[in-house]
This record gives structure tokens, sequence and C-alpha cells, in this order.
């Protein structure tokens, strides 16, 4: 797969590791953290490379992108171990991936309103959901199960329950940087019907 030297320009390198985590899952490899420097190098050298020496990886440059992917909840896995996507940050991978493959890509905070973003389809998901519209009505008779909430979280039952907790902490930031409350308020009060036996 390859892209644009221009345009990978314009991508912010929590954007493109994210994008390197993608590709080497994609081809069935583990990706260690040598693997997805290596990577990530190879195909954009002149954002990972150092400075004054460009022909090598600064393996420097990805550790604070990777603790914010792990706390918006687009991945999971540690340097020591392994990375692999969360749903949500497959999705956002694969959209990036389209982008720069047509030479193409827009910044996410730069887009154009019109066009429907995977956040505002996870947001209007959550408002169109019953549970939700059920949570509007009155809290106190609220009732979810397990496999529901899951499935809210577009995740299944067979899912790790890191990656269920991941996807929900990303989306209750969602909700907050959408400046919808409410819908923060309903995945908490979920939680805790869901989690209440973790204490």
């Amino acid at each position: 797969m390859a892209f644009s030297k221009k345009e990978h320009k314009n991508i912010s390198i929590h954007d493109l590791i994210l994008l390197g985590i993608y590709l080497v899952t994609k081809k069935r490899e583990t990706c260690t953290f040598e693997r997805l420097v290596a990577e990530c190098f190879n195909r954009f050298p002149k954002v990972f490379g150092f400075k004054r020496y460009p022909h090598w990886p600064d393996s420097l440059k990805f550790d604070r992108p990777l603790r914010t992917l792990r706390e918006k909840g687009l991945i999971v896995g540690t340097s020591t171990s392994e990375f692999n996507l969360t749903e949500f940050g497959k999705q956002k991978a694969i959209r990036i991936a389209k982008e720069l493959k047509k030479g193409r890509f827009t910044p996410e905070a730069k887009r154009e309103r019109g066009i429907r973003s995977i956040d505002d389809r996870l947001i209007e998901y959550i408002k169109n959901s019953e549970y939700y519209r059920k949570f509007l009505r009155n809290p106190e008779e609220l009732s979810i199960s397990e496999p529901g909430f899951r499935e809210l979280l577009r995740c299944t039952m067979e899912t790790p329950l890191r990656v269920v907790k991941q996807n929900l902490e990303y989306l209750k930031k969602l909700s907050q940087s959408y400046n919808e409350p409410q819908i923060g308020s309903f995945l908490r009060y979920c939680e805790k019907i869901i989690f209440k036996k973790d204490g």
C-alpha cells in the first residue's frame, strides 16, 4: 500500500503510528514495539528519523503518542508486549489509509461539517439507541444487560474486557468533546450497572 509523500506531511504523528499498527496487524504479524518502529520508519522516514541522522529511526518519538492513543481508547498493549487496535482505532486507521491512498487526506479537526466522521456516527448511534431513550425518560427504569451494553460499545461477548473498557472511555471522552453531557451521564450510569461487581 503506497502513500503520497506530500500528503502524509498533513497527518499528525499519532495518526501515522495508528496507521502503522494497522498495516502491521493487517499482514497478520505481531505488532511489537520494534516492528512498529520499523514499519513507520520505512514508510515515513522523514517523520520518524533523527534530524541529524535521518537514516536511523528515533524510537523516542513513539513514547508520548502511544500513551495518548491508549488513553483515547484507540489502541491496547504496551511496548514490552504488543499493540493492537480497538474497534474505534481500526475504523479510524482504515479511514486514514483510504484517504491517504486517494491523496486527499484531511485532518479530522479541519473536515467539513457536511462529511460525517466516525465519531459523528458513534454519537448518533448512541442517541438512537432504545437504551439511551429509556434513560432520558426515566433513568431508574433503565435495565441493560452486558450483551446489550457491549453492543452499544460496538463490541461482542468475545471482545476482551480491556477493549470494552477502552471503548467505553473513548465514548465518554467523545461525549465531552461533542458537548453531550447527557450521553456521558448515560454511559456512566450503564457502567455502574454492568461493572458494579468489579467494585
